[in-house]
């Protein structure tokens, strides 16, 4: 059985703030269009920011976000701790990293707290590598982003999925 957060006050205004939890089998139609609208706009937004990239002859936006996540945690993470920061499974993560350490963006390293284990670590090519994607990916994602609301509705939105922007 699925807990709903959202279950609207009976009247015609239907205003957004009156909610309760209501036990429930299925969604309801706010929280199926929410939950569809989501997706499909960012599909959208990921599509045409890959398309983007593609065109100026640069790989695909996957490889972004883990250099991004590498560059931003000090430029090195063990693998768990890289699919935790990103959207990756861990076999798409193991493939899509071999991938770059072939490409001389990212390197494997000894972890010092255990000899088996390894981290990733960027590379100043897959820094630079980075910076190249963002001067395209970086402005589609403001505009993008910014077409989808203020920065307070974004906190707000943040705040109620348990995450903080750095």
């Amino acid at each position: 059985m699925n807990f709903h957060l959202v279950e609207f006050a009976a009247n015609s205004n239907k205003i957004w703030s009156k909610h309760k939890v209501v036990k429930n089998d299925l969604p309801t139609p706010l929280e199926t269009d929410i939950w569809v609208a989501m997706n499909r706009t960012t599909r959208l937004i990921q599509s045409e920011i890959s398309a983007a990239l593609k065109d100026a002859g640069l790989p695909p936006l996957k490889w972004y976000d883990l250099l991004w996540s590498l560059e931003r945690h000090g430029g090195r993470l063990r693998p768990f701790e890289l699919a935790q920061d990103t959207i990756f499974e861990q076999s798409n993560l193991s493939h899509l990293s071999r991938r770059m350490v072939s490409e001389g963006l990212i390197e494997f390293v000894s972890y010092a707290g255990d000899r088996r284990g390894k981290m990733l670590q960027i590379t100043d090519k897959g820094k630079e590598l980075r910076k190249r994607m963002w001067k395209i990916y970086g402005p589609l994602l403001h505009e993008k982003m910014r077409a989808l609301g203020g920065a307070e509705g974004w906190q707000a939105f943040l705040a109620s999925t348990g995450r903080q922007a750095d």
